[in-house]
């Protein structure tokens, strides 16, 4: 039997496969050494968006707390308006402008009262009191209103009572 050729050398054929898959292990191995600084790197930035999200979720979150306690202050203050007891404050009579200082006085007296008992806010006051102004008293006080060119705006209720 004739042999196609003559057998090459093991050495010779091996050798260049060999040597390529040494290069193709080193560079897998650069690769996997350089794997912890690489993914340290990924990690360091991922840490720096991280505290960079949870600063600004503190400061929102501040806000809204301090809007919160705002808010529970206002509550708190319009809760002291309502009366705590159920006493009825009773209906003040109106003042029509007599020419007596003792009824005026008792006006005057009986407002403070009732603004005290209804625990009513001065921006209020004002309003209130000239609901039970009748007569001259509540021509002159819409004269007042309309003519205040020359004196000064009554626009609170000691401002009223000085008038």
């Amino acid at each position: 039997m004739e042999l196609l050729g003559q057998p090459q050398d093991p050495y010779k054929v091996l050798f260049p496969q060999v040597e390529t898959l040494c290069l193709r292990v080193e560079t897998l191995q650069k690769l996997v050494d350089d794997l912890p600084s690489f993914t340290e790197g990924w990690v360091v930035l991922w840490s720096n968006d991280v505290s960079i999200l949870t600063h600004a979720i503190d400061i929102k979150s501040d806000g809204m707390k301090t809007g919160v306690n705002l808010l529970k202050r206002v509550v708190g203050k319009e809760d002291d308006r309502v009366p705590l007891s159920k006493v009825k404050v009773p209906d003040l009579k109106p003042f029509g402008g007599a020419r007596s200082a003792k009824e005026f006085e008792n006006f005057l007296w009986d407002m403070e009262t009732y603004f005290h008992d209804g625990r009513i806010l001065d921006a209020e006051k004002l309003s209130i009191t000239s609901m039970y102004l009748i007569g001259d008293v509540k021509l002159w006080w819409r004269t007042r209103l309309s003519e205040d060119a020359n004196r000064d705006k009554i626009e609170t209720w000691d401002v009223l009572k000085k008038d």
